[in-house]
């Protein structure tokens, strides 16, 4: 029996050890070395700290990833994700020319010693500005009409100041921070909030994800009262120089629309602008008056509209004569006991001075002579005749008629 076991005994210890160089052969042909190509692996920045505590910000390209080639064995190497990876970018290590190296490294540490991990792109650009802090205005912007009647007479932002901290860039791109608020068919006061809005000079809206700010909510106010329109009296004051006079004042609007309380409106129907100076003037007059100057108090303009654009029409004074008959004379305050007569049939020559426009236009008629014969009795008189006032013209001579006056028989 114990021959049996050794015969041939060498030849099984060699049977064996082909056997094993067979398997050692053939497992390493199965298990070969490959290379795999991952891609998109994030990178995570460290250490930012180290920038943001020299009062900078820092910002790195969006989606910010590497690509990577990993050679070892098949097994070990076919199985691999970008998620059994990590890439670190340590901004406390970055350059002069803020570039950032990135080092990529298997989770798995067994792992990483039988790989070999290379990349081409080893670093990343990272953009470094200035920290600034900037305090800005916040404007209510009104969307939609009010109801009829009404009007807005003020908007208010509580805080009115927001401050905005980031980069420089970002923070000097802002223009205007609003809070829109929808007004439509209001005839009441309204209260609400709103969250700022950011817009750039163009008027486009800038994304507040590149800066923060103190204020998420903004309490708005908005007073809504009725309107009433008021017409517009405009005058001048001074004289212009002599020869000269002011023929007429163009001013545009006529009218304007204000709001306030029903009890202030009440007291006031027109807004008078007395203080228009034409002294010493020869030639037209332009100028522009501020019409929130000459509102009541209580009272606001409705409307961007802020000035009044007038003009003074100057014109030189020019003289006509026209020739007045005693006919033409009218006898008022008549008695039936007398009658009434001249006793000469006469014509006198008036004097008129004023603006050529209104001088062409006017008759002897217009001038509207009379005497006055109220209590006179029987007698000849000399009676000075009387003339309608006018805005511009001025009777230069004084016309004296005589009268007969007779008891009726």
């Amino acid at each position: 029996m114990k021959k049996n076991v050794f015969d041939h005994f060498g030849l099984k210890i060699l049977s064996l050890v082909i056997a094993v160089v067979i398997w050692i052969v053939v497992a390493n042909i199965d298990d070969y070395k490959m290379t795999k190509q991952i891609l998109g692996i994030e990178i995570e920045f460290i250490n930012g700290d180290a920038i943001t505590g020299k009062n900078k910000v820092y910002e790195v390209p969006e989606g910010t990833s590497i690509d990577i080639v990993v050679k070892g064995r098949r097994k070990i190497v076919e199985g691999l994700t970008k998620e059994d990876f990590k890439a670190v970018a340590d901004l406390s290590k970055m350059s002069i020319t803020n570039a950032v190296k990135v080092d990529v490294s298997a989770l798995n540490g067994s792992v990483a010693r039988d790989l070999t991990i290379s990349y081409t792109n080893d670093s990343v650009l990272v953009a470094v500005e200035n920290k600034v802090s900037q305090q800005l205005p916040i404007t209510v912007r009104t969307n939609g009409t009010v109801a009829d009647g009404y009007a807005i007479r003020s908007k208010t932002a509580t805080p009115n100041l927001i401050t905005v901290e980031g980069a420089e860039s970002a923070v000097n791109m802002i223009n205007d921070v609003v809070v829109d608020i929808n007004v439509s068919g209001a005839s009441d006061n309204l209260t609400t909030t709103a969250a700022p809005i950011f817009l750039d000079k163009s008027g486009t809206t800038i994304d507040p994800s590149k800066f923060t700010f103190d204020q998420k909510n903004i309490e708005v106010s908005i007073d809504i009262f009725k309107t009433k329109e008021l017409k517009i009296k405009m005058e001048t004051i001074g004289d212009p120089k002599d020869g000269y006079m002011v023929s007429d004042i163009d001013y545009q609007p006529t009218s304007i629309l204000v709001v306030g309380e029903d009890a202030d409106l009440a007291k006031v129907d027109e807004i008078r602008i007395d203080d228009i100076d034409v002294t010493n003037c020869t030639e037209d007059m332009e100028t522009s008056v501020t019409i929130s100057d000459y509102l009541p108090e209580g009272i606001l303009l409705v409307g961007e509209m802020e000035e009044i654009m007038v003009k003074v029409m100057i014109e030189p004074i020019v003289q006509k004569t026209i020739i007045m008959n005693v006919s033409d004379i009218n006898i008022v305050g008549k008695s039936n006991k007398y009658t009434y007569s001249y006793p000469e049939n006469k014509n006198y020559p008036v004097t008129l001075s004023g603006l050529q426009e209104e001088l062409d236009k006017l008759k002897v008629s217009g001038l509207i002579p009379s005497i006055d014969v109220s209590g006179y009795s029987a007698g000849k008189y000399t009676f000075t005749v009387s003339m309608k006032d006018f805005k511009k013209v001025s009777v230069l001579d004084t016309i004296e008629v005589q009268l007969e006056i007779t008891p009726v028989e």
